[in-house]
């Protein structure tokens, strides 16, 4: 492929998670379809199964990470095989907008526990139980797109967009936040990612789009 500068990606990221109440991943293709002329993030917003967590630092991070085992054989000074024996997918990001939805994502809890009435919010602080599965959410981020999809290539005035898509995510790591007086409350946030075990056509992490949409 001819070396194109265009294909380089700058700028930040607009980052979504599932919003309803209880363990609120989607299943199966129940995701927002894109529309032609929209951008995703417009179709994503007007859904009320999602919300945007908002600012962020950092920007978001996928991190892909294989493990493999080997077999060594005494005729051969390396390995003589590979195989896969397991692999995780995080996807990590730190949140800056300090609000009780904010913080009850980043501590893996389900959305029940943050409630409403009249001027007071509240946000409970569970032990939950032995054996209790955590809460499971799931997660979209779009950003820029390259300027070449494949062999096909589009004007420079198109509006591009690279949509990443995460079926199954839960909140498992240690997270802390300060409260300072010359910076801004962050919450760091890591979400290890599933697979959704009904989906059979081979996107059961998730999947990767690139689209022009006007």
């Amino acid at each position: 492929m001819a070396q194109d500068v265009r294909n380089i990606i700058v700028g930040a990221a607009a980052v979504y998670v599932t919003s309803n109440a209880g363990d609120s991943r989607l299943t199966g293709g129940d995701f927002p379809t894109p529309v032609s002329g929209t951008a995703y993030g417009t179709t994503v917003t007007a859904d009320s199964s999602w919300r945007e967590v908002g600012l962020t630092t950092g920007g978001v991070e996928l991190s892909y990470e294989p493990n493999y085992g080997e077999v060594t054989v005494d005729q051969l000074l390396d390995a003589a095989r590979l195989f896969k024996q397991s692999q995780r997918v995080t996807v990590k990001t730190t949140l800056t907008e300090g609000t009780l939805e904010n913080m009850n994502l980043v501590f893996g809890q389900k959305a029940t526990q943050l409630t409403q009435a009249n001027s007071l919010t509240t946000l409970n602080l569970t032990g939950g139980a032995l054996g209790e599965a955590p809460a499971e959410r799931s997660l979209i981020f779009i950003g820029q797109a390259p300027y070449k999809f494949g062999s096909r290539t589009y004007d420079s005035t198109k509006s591009k967009e690279r949509v990443y898509v995460a079926r199954r995510v839960i909140q498992m790591e240690t997270v802390a936040h300060a409260l300072k007086r010359d910076g801004a409350t962050e919450f760091p946030v890591n979400f290890r990612c599933l697979q959704d075990t009904t989906i059979t056509d081979g996107s059961d992490y998730g999947y990767i789009l690139d689209r022009v949409y006007a």
